[in-house]
């Protein structure tokens, strides 16, 4: 006959009485756990601090040791410690984001490949009017260089930079749960509908954005003014467009000084990346570009409006800026981040030839975008036949049964039609996962992503627990009970001055 109860070691070694159990306060399971890695010559250990809490400078992080460390074997100790806190915050904020509208669109492989369509096509609409505006002299007095005073009107001559409250509407203060489909729905029923540019969410503001919407004329941005005022882009937000007020600062942006050899080598790269990032828009015609025996035949002046045009095309239809190699989505972003216009500075004939490699690096890494499908997802398709497996039974020779429902099939095949059809949720959660994994991936790969700011661990903070790092608190319920301000008739102050 079994024992209704057999002591372990523990309680046996701590003399802990048989059946009576260990008090809350001194159980293993809330006494701090602490990480400890053995140095490389086996004499002694490091400390490893909790990813909770705030991050060690290296000086905590040398102080919380309980013996000695090698100074090269404590930095490399640290950098890990570091580097996996900081991996532990990305996924922390990426767990608090990835079901919102503006991550999904970022990185979901399927629906920022939506996105990528749309600015496809709306590169291939402005391509078609910039190259009607050339051919209607619209550019007219088009130089992009410094030219030694600011124009008063940015946006027309020389520089035709880009007006943020031409045409335009301002939508303030679209939420978290709004996706700009649901807006872009809306606006194109507008006329005159031209693009619509939504910012990066804002901190400030609990990560919600601000949008713009462009029309082709005067009168289509007041029609669409009024039509778009109380419509309703989903069942909890209306729109509340204003005419767009931005504020903006009438510097240039103006390069440094350069040769006249400057120009050819300039033309050369602009027209190679105007070619790359058109394929890459999927546009495979462009009526601006010359050929070299073309461009040796005109004039210097030609050739620097020849190369103003491309300058400009890259701005307008690619929101990229030459001069100082940023892309955005729109030209509204690039005007923001780089400024409404930047120019080239005035020639200096001793300045030597300047070209910038990160032109080079980036019409070498073009290329057409790889269309992100199910079907061709290795992982995916890996993860969804142990899906199979895992819920497909065989009982006898010809016999199988769903192991989520108990039906009986004949054959597994019919099984796998089974789950796809009569368990959708359970295969969608699979394919959730697949899609979350790789937004995390691409998440972590971005170089401009947004992320909490890290908290770091300060002086005042105690160590009573090696988990978790908190600052000191004050006592609020501290009373001096001998200051002599809180002397009364009734209770006399001791001032200890007869010792």
């Amino acid at each position: 006959m079994q024992d209704d109860f057999n002591p372990g070691f523990s309680e046996i070694h701590n003399n802990v009485p048989v059946g009576k159990k260990r008090s809350r306060s001194r159980s293993p399971d809330r006494r701090p756990t602490r990480n400890f890695v053995k140095l490389q010559d086996g004499k002694g250990s490091v400390l490893i601090p909790s990813l909770a809490g705030g991050l060690l400078t290296f000086k905590q992080f040398m102080e919380m040791q309980h013996s000695p460390i090698p100074l090269s074997e404590a930095q490399g100790f640290y950098n890990d410690y570091k580097s996996k806190f900081e991996q532990k915050h990305l996924e922390i904020f990426f767990a608090e984001h990835k079901s919102e509208p503006w991550f999904i669109e970022k990185y979901d492989p399927i629906v920022s490949q939506k996105w990528q369509e749309e600015r496809n096509l709306n590169a291939k609409m402005m391509q078609r009017i910039f190259i009607e505006n050339v051919k209607n002299n619209k550019f007219q007095g088009l130089k992009l260089q410094d030219i030694g005073s600011t124009p008063e009107n940015l946006s027309g001559q020389p520089f035709f930079g880009f007006d943020p409250n031409s045409l335009t509407l301002f939508l303030k203060t679209i939420p978290t749960n709004v996706s700009r489909w649901e807006i872009l729905d809306v606006l194109k029923n507008c006329n005159g509908f031209l693009s619509f540019s939504m910012s990066e969410p804002l901190k400030s503001q609990n990560f919600a954005r601000f949008a713009w919407v462009l029309f082709d004329s005067e009168e289509h941005c007041a029609e669409g003014l009024q039509m778009l005022n109380g419509k309703q882009a989903t069942q909890d937000f209306r729109l509340s467009p204003i005419l767009s007020r931005t504020s903006s600062s009438k510097n240039i942006k103006i390069q440094t000084s350069s040769c006249i050899e400057n120009i050819e080598n300039d033309w050369k790269l602009s027209a190679q990346l105007i070619t790359a990032l058109d394929r890459e828009k999927g546009i495979y015609e462009n009526p601006l570009l010359i050929s070299p025996e073309q461009f040796s035949e005109i004039s210097l002046p030609e050739k620097e409006l020849q190369l103003d045009y491309q300058l400009l095309y890259l701005r307008k239809i690619h929101s990229f800026c030459f001069y100082c190699v940023e892309e955005y989505d729109d030209e509204r972003m690039l005007a923001a981040k780089c400024g409404i216009a930047h120019v080239r500075g005035k020639y200096d004939k001793n300045a030597k030839i300047l070209i910038d490699p990160r032109i080079e690096i980036r019409i070498t890494s073009s290329g057409t975008i790889k269309k992100y499908e199910k079907d061709n997802d290795e992982i995916l398709t890996k993860k969804l036949k142990e899906f199979e497996d895992k819920y497909t039974v065989q009982e006898e020779e010809n016999k199988y049964r769903c192991d989520l429902c108990k039906k009986l099939f004949r054959g597994s095949e019919f099984i796998k039609k089974h789950l796809a059809v009569r368990h959708v949720d359970e295969g969608n959660t699979v394919i959730k996962e697949r899609m979350e994994s790789i937004m995390l991936e691409k998440y972590l790969a971005d170089p401009g992503k947004l992320t909490n700011p890290v908290i770091l661990a300060n002086d005042s903070m105690r160590f009573h627990d090696r988990r978790k790092w908190e600052p000191r608190k004050a006592n609020e319920n501290y009373e001096d009970l001998d200051d002599p301000t809180r002397r009364t008739a009734r209770r006399k102050i001791v001032d200890y001055s007869d010792i």
